[in-house]
């Protein structure tokens, strides 16, 4: 065919060279003529084998495994037992980095029932026999569908003891992708590991000859992962992944430490992949040092200049939201502030004796706070148990509407010289209204509901204390200290035309016609406490080192603190002690409550226990960015990933996340090896390599 068709095979080949990973199964395997059993995952079944549990069908099941030897797999075996109705079911096989190796046919059994004596495997042949090595994790993936036990949604199986499998729920269903497995098995929302997994074995023959047990490449694996994301999502415009080491005695050894920062770590990979804007008329590619929007991942370096303040006796959780603006009288009616203009009071020369950063704003005159936010604290904001997520509502589409109108004006407030005026606007439409659940005292939280609002508000009280705008404090208190050059507000870029260069990257939305389109624009000036900044992955990973860190001395490690000018400085080199990060990390308890009923921390994380360990997630979007990070401080080796993208789709960041995970997981079994390629040399370069290769094999075309 190819002596015929040559471009046909050049083709493919460039596809193949720019698709295939470290991990791919190709490699000669020399075997005898009989099949076996190979690998099973429990112990045989006998006639004393109890039923297994019973599993909910449409979802896909993740089993991990590891092979002593080298070996060639044609089938998976597998031993459900039913009761009225046929079931079809089918078979993968993936490899660490959650790429498809090969699967099985889709296969429906007869009407059937099996007893304890009559425990006999369903063979699934895979579509071709597939070699896999010596040295990383694989797993088998199950999926059922046509159920029996009277329609209740589940099959019964014989499985596991103990059970490992994790379930995924695919982001699309099953049957609408032609019953075929997804390339990436990583979907998005797992419900967690050790659950039961089918009793599975594996069908072949072992290889003969020596193999030499196969090695991770982490940087090139994982730009697989994020090409093969970006694929399967239509032409997301780019992805970023960085994972990080807190320095201990064990970690990566294979790229050169971040030392001149606050809290050092191990750059382990960075990774990025596409284009800065989709629709520019010569697209740019992502770099390594491009900025992303972080989102609500802001409101954790918020939580951490609050608690700076705590630890310097500025604030208390305690503090109540009237403690901070005491020239602001309570009234039990719900009033506006469009009348604070007109009165007599309400004159800049007037204004400027007042004691208060807020109290020189028109925006305060007449300003009511409504008894209901009596009793709302610092912790009630930090962890969304204020009730503020009542007042949402009120910030329609009109609302943005003005708030941009007086961000964009070009002038400062009238009697001021305070930059956002919107901020302060957001403040008077809040404080007079009711809070229909507000909390009964400063020791009770009402429900944990997620509310940006809470954070808005964190930083109009850290203006009020430091008389400066929040992007002033932060600048000053986080971004210098920590070394975070690339850090700033809103989009990373703004005003590119189509065919201008865009020398960082936009956001991108989806429009009705599924065509993807780039955006510069954000939200209000005003939101920037809770989700307007941006910065590199690299420093986004000063400040998450800190939270790997919570506070340890690493100096018998080689990394002097380099602590300067932070508000605490006298409280710890680290910017907090340990005890006191470990606090903040921790779900809270208020005084009066018997359990923490929020998984927000203090430090704005998610407090998380998920199959790795202890862990502190967050999320963040501003609709048309995606980021996340997810850390485990409490590891015996600290670290950390996160993952940006500019395009607000959620699940692709997701997946994303949960294939570099096992990959991780699997590398640090194989005992860390170093790539070829090191995160502190700018995988862009790779990136424009694959570019290049590509345009040689268009050249070839031509």
């Amino acid at each position: 065919m190819y002596r015929h068709h040559p471009s046909t095979f050049i083709l493919y080949s460039c596809w193949f060279a720019l698709c295939s990973t470290i991990l791919a199964t190709e490699f000669s395997c020399q075997t005898s003529s009989i099949s076996k059993v190979l690998l099973s995952n429990g112990p045989p079944i006998s006639f004393n084998s109890p039923y297994a549990q019973t599993l909910s069908v449409n979802f896909l099941f993740q089993s991990p495994f590891q092979l002593a030897s080298a070996i060639q797999v044609s089938a998976i075996n597998i031993f459900p037992r039913q009761n009225s109705i046929s079931l079809t079911m089918r078979a993968a096989l993936y490899d660490a980095a959650s790429m498809l190796i090969a699967q099985t046919p889709t296969i429906t059994t007869p009407t059937a029932e099996f007893s304890n004596t009559q425990s006999k495997p369903w063979s699934l042949p895979l579509e071709r026999s597939v070699n896999l090595a010596v040295g990383i994790n694989y797993h088998v993936a199950y999926w059922f569908a046509n159920s029996s036990n009277n329609g209740t949604g589940v099959v019964a199986l014989y499985a596991t003891s103990p059970a490992n499998a994790t379930w995924l729920k695919p982001t699309a269903d099953f049957i609408s992708v032609n019953g075929s497995f997804p390339a990436l098995l990583s979907a998005p929302y797992t419900f967690g590991s050790g659950r039961a997994a089918p009793f599975i074995e594996l069908i072949g023959k072992p290889c003969l000859n020596e193999i030499s047990a196969a090695t991770i490449n982490l940087d090139n694996t994982i730009l697989s992962i994020l090409q093969t994301i970006r694929i399967k999502y239509g032409g997301i415009p780019a992805l970023g992944a960085s994972i990080i080491q807190m320095p201990t005695s064990d970690s990566f050894e294979g790229v050169q430490p971040i030392k001149d920062t606050v809290c050092p770590f191990i750059p382990v990979s960075t990774v990025v992949s596409g284009v800065r804007r989709a629709d520019a008329k010569i697209p740019e590619p992502v770099t390594v040092n491009d900025k992303w929007h972080l989102g609500s991942n802001t409101k954790a370096m918020t939580a951490t200049l609050v608690q700076m303040l705590i630890q310097k006796g500025r604030l208390s959780l305690n503090t109540t939201v009237g403690d901070i603006f005491p020239y602001l009288p309570y009234s039990s009616m719900t009033t506006t502030p469009s009348s604070s203009s007109s009165s007599e009071s309400c004159i800049c020369d007037n204004l400027q004796h007042t004691n208060g950063y807020f109290s020189k704003s028109l925006y305060s005159c007449n300003l009511r706070i409504h008894t209901s936010w009596k009793y709302i604290t610092i912790a009630h904001l930090l962890t969304h148990t204020s009730g503020l997520e009542s007042l949402d509502a009120l910030f329609s589409e009109q609302y943005f509407i003005d708030s941009v109108a007086l961000d964009t004006n070009g002038s400062n407030e009238l009697c001021t010289n305070y930059p956002i005026p919107s901020r302060r606007y957001h403040l008077s439409v809040m404080l007079p209204v009711m809070i229909p659940n507000s909390p009964p005292s400063i020791d009770v939280p009402v429900n944990s509901v997620y509310s940006n609002n809470n954070f808005i508000l964190l930083g109009l009280i850290l203006e009020e204390l430091l008389s400066l705008p929040w992007e002033t404090i932060i600048q000053q208190q986080l971004f210098d200290p920590l070394g975070m050059s690339t850090a700033g507000f809103l989009s990373p870029i703004t005003n590119v035309s189509l065919d201008a260069y865009a020398i960082q990257p936009l956001g991108h939305y989806k429009d009705h016609n599924n065509i993807i389109r780039s955006v510069d624009s954000d939200l209000p000036k005003s939101w920037a406490p809770t989700g307007l900044v941006h910065a590199s992955l690299g420093d986004w990973s000063k400040f998450i080192a800190c939270q790997l860190q919570e506070g340890r001395d690493l100096a018998a490690l080689g990394f002097p603190p380099t602590n300067t000018n932070f508000l605490n400085i006298t409280n710890s080199l680290y910017i907090f002690s340990p005890s006191v990060w470990q606090s903040i990390h921790d779900r809270y308890t208020f005084p009066s409550a018997n359990s923490s009923i929020s998984s927000h921390s203090l430090s704005e994380l998610i407090n998380e226990n998920d199959q790795i360990g202890f862990s502190l997630m967050h999320t963040g979007s501003n609709t048309v960015w995606y980021a996340y990070v997810v850390a485990y401080p409490r590891l015996s080796q600290p670290m950390a990933i996160l993952v940006t993208a500019n395009i607000g789709i959620d699940d692709v960041v997701w997946e994303a996340k949960a294939a570099i995970i096992n990959l991780y997981l699997a590398w640090q079994e194989q005992g860390q090896p170093a790539s070829t390629i090191t995160s502190t040399a700018p995988l862009s370069v790779t990136l424009n390599n694959y570019f290049v290769f590509i345009f040689t094999c268009l050249t070839f075309f031509h």
